[in-house]
């Protein structure tokens, strides 16, 4: 463990290394700022910060702010809406150069991205809608990555199974997924919600898992669980196995990482299947997003970054444990081909 560290410490040394050479000579056939003219500030300002998924969306944002040569300051407390806000008008007063603002409440989030555009900070988000047309709008294609889960569900029970839905509405992406869910309840008539639960107060697994112990006792007939957030489904796994019911229901989830991995292809895990994109590359993309916007080049709206379905019965016939092998295995899991520029050096390695 202590050597794994030290490698991926000097990993990153290595890249802000070279980031803070590359930004003293400018990057070759780059824009202004970034020939070199002028140091960047970037804000990452983050809502949810609990689970790997986040923690690695922003290992993959400061590898690409280290190779644009971009400062990049990483404010949040989870969950904590309020302080979310407060810090926009921290990185407003900071002059940063943009901020990208990930996850969070429309009408918490609205008037301080827009306060931050008046003020000339460019912005960009990840799934969180600010409801602006200056703001490019960072997104995993949520309603193709619920469906993915959910087809999966319903080929693995033939059409027919007794549903508990965990799951918070409120959020962004898992409204998005809701509405994959909502299509599945009407396109396969068995496929029946029981019951339906969920919470993001922290620790986010250990919450769900206490509630879905209780809906294990009161509805014994539930043989499927849908959690399209990996936090949810990890509390799901937790309650069938503290219960000694893992034999009982198959979950099926959102995301990936190398905690998820482990428990999937446990020869007894009820954990079925995953819809995932990678995270660090949607904390690249999102830095990306910024820097094209700081150097005044237009970009899409919306951006949307390609799940993929991975089973467990995939992953332990391909005998994969972690995330490293997950890429080796799967090539096209390691970045994503998005706001790609010449001038714009891109970590292909999978490093995280």
């Amino acid at each position: 463990m202590k050597l794994k560290f030290l490698v991926v410490l000097s990993i990153v040394l290595g890249l802000m290394f070279g980031a803070n050479s590359a930004l003293a000579k400018g990057l070759k056939g780059a824009p202004a700022p970034f020939d070199g003219s002028k140091k960047i500030h970037v804000a990452l300002i983050r809502q949810m910060t609990e689970g790997e998924f986040m923690q690695t969306y922003r290992a993959g944002a400061q590898i690409q702010a280290n190779l644009l040569g971009i400062k990049l300051t990483v404010f949040g407390k989870s969950m904590d809406n309020q302080a979310e806000a407060n810090f926009v008008y921290q990185a407003i007063n900071m002059k940063v150069d943009g901020i990208i603002i990930d996850h969070g409440l429309s009408e918490t989030m609205m008037k301080p991205a827009a306060d931050a555009i008046k003020a000339g900070i460019p912005v960009v988000a990840f799934d969180v809608d600010l409801k602006n047309p200056k703001i490019p709008q960072i997104a995993q294609d949520d309603e193709l990555l619920g469906m993915l889960a959910l087809k999966q569900m319903v080929k693995d029970f033939n059409g027919k199974a007794n549903v508990g839905y965990v799951s918070i509405a409120g959020i962004l992406p898992l409204d998005k997924r809701d509405r994959s869910w909502k299509k599945i309840k009407k396109e396969y008539p068995g496929i029946k919600q029981i019951v339906k639960t969920g919470t993001l107060e922290s620790p986010i697994a250990a919450k769900n898992a206490d509630q879905v112990k209780a809906v294990l006792l009161a509805h014994p007939e539930i043989n499927a669980f849908f959690a399209p957030y990996d936090e949810l489904g990890k509390g799901v796994v937790q309650a069938l196995r503290e219960a000694r019911k893992q034999d009982k229901a198959k979950v099926y989830t959102a995301d990936i990482s190398t905690q998820d991995i482990r428990e999937m292809i446990k020869p007894d895990s009820p954990w079925a299947a995953t819809a995932a994109t990678n995270p660090a590359s949607i904390g690249a993309v999102s830095v990306r997003a910024i820097a094209l916007k700081i150097a005044g080049i237009k970009i899409p709206h919306n951006i949307l970054i390609p799940p993929m379905l991975f089973t467990a019965k995939e992953l332990r016939a391909m005998k994969i444990k972690n995330m490293k092998q997950l890429r080796k295995k799967f090539p096209k899991f390691n970045s994503v081909d998005l706001l790609n520029y010449p001038w714009i050096p891109v970590d292909k390695k999978g490093l995280f």
